[in-house]
């Protein structure tokens, strides 16, 4: 017989758990100390799919690319269609990428993501003549204002991108 203190206790230190793995604590967190040559330019290539419904309303324009990445040691700098992100390069050759258009110029609302996730792999070129790689999710996350208020939506789409 079980009074359902446990339950109790158990659900905030799950919690804790989770936003400690989130927020980057633990050894995979760890930006890499003998890193690859990720930085370059990469042709952006997004998997065909259909914009959810909730896109509805908001202009949606997934990136054209290219993808200019540049490394200082495991921290990352990269700019798509002119916004600029920013992330880190892990030991597993991991890496994400973050970046929003706050504070950036704007052209006219072409429907451009206001933020922007780029999370995968740097996969290095196999034998001679192999190009380097990068496979992984983009999300885009959109907003348009009217008359009746603001709509928001996010995109997702799986991406590979090979060094030009």
């Amino acid at each position: 017989m079980t009074s359902g203190r446990f339950g109790f206790l158990t659900f905030p230190l799950t919690l804790a758990g989770m936003l400690l793995i989130a927020s980057g604590c633990g050894g995979s967190s760890q930006g890499c100390t003998h890193c690859p040559p990720m930085e370059g330019t990469y042709g952006l290539a997004l998997e065909p799919g259909t914009t959810p419904s909730s896109c509805e309303g908001v202009t949606v324009a997934l990136p054209q690319g290219p993808l200019e990445v540049n490394r200082q040691g495991s921290e990352l700098d990269a700019t798509l269609d002119g916004m600029t992100l920013r992330g880190t390069l892990f030991q597993t050759y991991d890496f994400s990428l973050v970046g929003n258009s706050l504070g950036q110029p704007t052209d006219g609302g072409t429907g451009g993501p206001d933020s922007t996730i780029l999370s995968g792999r740097y996969i290095p070129a196999i034998g001679d003549g192999g190009v380097p790689r990068l496979v992984g999710d983009w999300q885009g996350n959109f907003s348009s204002t009217t008359a009746g208020g603001a709509r928001r939506c996010s995109v997702t789409r799986s991406f590979t991108a090979a060094r030009q």
